[in-house]
């Protein structure tokens, strides 16, 4: 890696400006309010603004000025940072930290998996938040892309394999001394870790290796083949977990870091009793599981196939979040059996009321509300803000912990604007909702 002068200019000026944000009062307030509601204190709903794929149109790819690659990433993280403050204006907290993540990752499952992507080469990296690793790729005229199955025949289940885990700790190490030599005086260097594994679930896995159309009729035609298959990822999950606790890799993420599939990780129930900063351990992190991919099974098929697995894997760690886009309403009958579940995501597929009704005041309400009305031609913010009140005054009857998140964007028609204004509409609702 060669930092040229013109590349640590750059990144130190930027380092300089988050800095003097994350001093400011605003940001331990927000601090507080997330952990607050993490542990179940709160009152008013939380704000978060995440744009995802839409940040290629908020911080355009040609915008960044570093070319080293790992550079490049610092500098687009830290840009985050400081447009989320300055822009949005949601009740994220900038800390004066600069993540540096391993250069780790899992190997394959044994077998070919084949993805067809016409516009692969248009696509660009983008980070879920500025203080995480997990990213996608990206483009405003996002195409689709096909996957093809690559466990097409039941008997090829013995040729599976537990991923192994890789670990480069030489090229990790000059990661991390790098970042302290360019900005080590000005934030906060630390090591973090950044793996799917934390936020997947095995059901995820098994729809990618058998395809969701073949799945669905396994578990008619074969269901003990079906239980084969599962019992077999959920071991290789309880396998991975181990291998990244057993290597050091696991890092505390009970701060600005982004948990789940949206939100945020301050809370002061984490670490663990026992902790040794020098070796996390899962009970001392947030993790849990999401199955957004068995849409359309019933309750009483999701709790004899897949939840007694996912309850293992999720009850391992500190805390627990649970969910992505399925309609999570008539599964949570079996979910609030595990005994560490503390963040529930709530999709736009999911019914508001009963799942108010269902989760209380016991867990934090993650809302996801629709993310079409702010990528479509026509944004009306004041109807957004209609729609939202009424939600609040739903969660808001039955004690509900809750944030509101805007995200799952791919585009915003090139108006950054209107994610400002989602926020201003989405605080005007909880005002509305809260008076």
């Amino acid at each position: 890696m060669h930092v040229t002068p013109e590349q640590r200019t750059i990144l130190r000026d930027l380092a300089s400006r988050v800095r003097d944000l994350a001093a400011l009062p605003a940001q331990q307030e927000k601090r507080d309010a997330i952990t607050a509601a993490n542990g179940l204190r709160s009152t008013r709903p939380l704000v978060y603004c995440f744009p995802e794929g839409a940040w290629g149109e908020c911080i355009p790819h040609e915008s960044l000025r570093c070319e080293d690659p790992i550079l490049r990433g610092w500098e687009q993280r830290l840009r985050m940072a400081i447009y989320t403050h300055e822009v949005f204006g949601d009740d994220q907290p900038i800390d004066a930290v600069l993540n540096v993540y391993y250069h780790a990752g899992f190997g394959d499952w044994g077998i070919e998996n084949r993805t067809e992507m016409r516009d692969a080469g248009a696509r660009h990296v983008y980070y879920l938040n500025p203080y995480t690793s997990l990213s996608l790729a990206s483009h405003s005229n996002l195409e689709a892309y096909h996957c093809e199955a690559p466990l097409q025949d039941r008997a090829d289940l013995d040729k599976l394999r537990v991923p192994q885990l890789h670990v480069d700790r030489e090229t990790s190490d000059q990661w991390l001394r790098v970042a302290q030599d360019l900005v080590g005086d000005l934030l906060e260097v630390r090591r973090r870790g950044g793996m799917w594994t934390q936020v997947g679930g095995y059901p995820v896995t098994a729809v990618n290796l058998r395809g969701m159309e073949n799945l669905w009729i396994d578990l008619y035609d074969d269901p003990e083949w079906v239980r084969a298959l599962l019992d077999f990822l959920a071991r290789a999950h309880h396998e991975q977990l181990d291998a990244l606790e057993r290597e050091g890799l696991l890092t505390l993420n009970n701060g600005a870091e982004w948990i789940g599939t949206g939100g945020i990780g301050y809370t002061d129930a984490l670490p663990a009793e026992g902790f040794d900063p020098n070796r996390v351990r899962l009970c001392d992190v947030w993790g849990g599981s999401q199955a957004q991919d068995l849409v359309g099974i019933s309750p009483d098929m999701f709790a004899e196939f897949f939840f007694p697995h996912m309850r293992t894997i999720m009850e391992r760690y500190g805390l627990s979040h649970y969910g992505c886009c399925e309609p999570v309403h008539d599964w949570l009958g079996s979910l609030k059996q595990v005994r560490n579940l503390r963040r529930v995501s709530v999709s736009p597929w999911a019914d508001v009321r009963k799942s108010a009704e269902r989760l209380g005041g016991d867990y934090v309400f993650c809302y996801k509300p629709l993310p079409t009305p702010v990528t479509t031609e026509h944004f009306d913010p004041a109807a957004l803000r209609g729609a939202y009140a009424e939600v609040f005054r739903i969660t808001r009857e039955h004690g509900c912990h809750v944030e509101i998140m805007m995200k799952d964007l791919h585009s915003i028609r090139r108006q950054p604007q209107r994610l400002t204004q989602w926020v201003q509409a989405a605080r005007e609702a909880v005002a509305e909702a809260y008076a």
